[in-house]
């Protein structure tokens, strides 16, 4: 055993591991970023605003796919599980569910 203290890891199991990518970002927001850029092509009616769009969105997610591959579908759980409710305020910022 190496005293190096850095864990090795195989690069087929990183391949394994990793979720499915297309020009570096992963599978999820490309098809988030297709869906923005054909929203945005029906309202403005121009095929220039999708080569400014596409371009910056992906831009965007490349740059977050590049530390976590996965945060995308992280972000996705943690709006559907994680945030509290809007009118918390009004019920003294207790859970209005709770009988105490």
């Amino acid at each position: 055993m190496s005293g190096s203290g850095r864990l090795q890891s195989d690069p087929l199991f990183q391949g394994l591991t990793r979720p499915t990518m297309i020009l570096g970002v992963s599978y999820m927001y490309f098809v988030i970023n297709a869906v923005l850029c054909m929203i945005t092509f029906i309202n403005m009616q121009s095929f220039m605003v999708l080569f400014m769009v596409a371009p910056s969105v992906h831009l965007v997610g490349y740059l977050i796919c590049l530390k976590e591959p996965r945060a995308i579908e992280l972000f996705m759980i943690k709006l559907a599980k994680g945030y509290k409710c809007i009118n918390r305020g009004y019920h003294g910022y207790t859970n209005s569910y709770d009988p105490y």
